[in-house]
């Protein structure tokens, strides 16, 4: 009878001591397998995002809307510079168009990186930049300075635009 009584306590002790063991095994693998990814610094992720901006303004510029707006998440949100309120995927490219409608007028850009911070697989850029119309002896006839935040996040290997900000910095008289 009482071989009976040790029999539950046994089999409980047994299998706490499997599980445990189990458990331990199977985190000293999960660390050797995370040892063994390959690190990304942190200036180069952010070099790598900074780099997409400065493509995200050479689609701009060649007028380019498909690829432009193959940056940004399909659930973007953000508050554009254009309009009166914050805008989705679908309106994001809206402004690109009316810059190279005159052909008399060519368009231009100049980047200030301001500050770049990424925290594991998201980026968050700031940075001021010229808009910059010029005739064709490169007079300039309009030149406008807006602020600019983004937040991109990694995909797999495609980073793509989570969210932004754009303001005029424009002096007004």
């Amino acid at each position: 009878m009482k071989s009976h009584k040790l029999i539950l306590p046994v089999t409980f002790a047994l299998f706490l001591s499997v599980t445990i063991t189990s458990c331990n095994k199977k985190n000293r693998e999960s660390e050797n397998t995370q040892a063994t990814l390959p690190e990304i610094k942190k200036e180069d992720l952010e070099n790598e995002v900074w780099r997409m901006e400065e493509l995200y303004w050479d689609y701009v510029m060649k007028n380019d809307t498909i690829a432009y707006k193959n940056l940004w998440h399909n659930d973007f949100t953000g508050y554009p510079s254009f309009g009166d309120g914050v805008s989705d995927k679908s309106k994001i490219a809206s402004w690109i168009p009316e810059l190279h409608e005159d052909k008399s007028r060519i368009y231009s850009f100049k980047l200030y990186r301001k500050a770049v911070n990424s925290i594991a697989d998201v980026v968050i850029v700031f940075y001021d930049f010229d808009q910059i119309l010029t005739d064709e002896q490169n007079n300039v006839l309009e030149k406008k300075t807006f602020k600019i935040t983004h937040t991109w996040k990694k995909f797999g290997n495609t980073w793509l635009i989570l969210g932004g900000m754009a303001a005029d910095k424009t002096e007004r008289l």
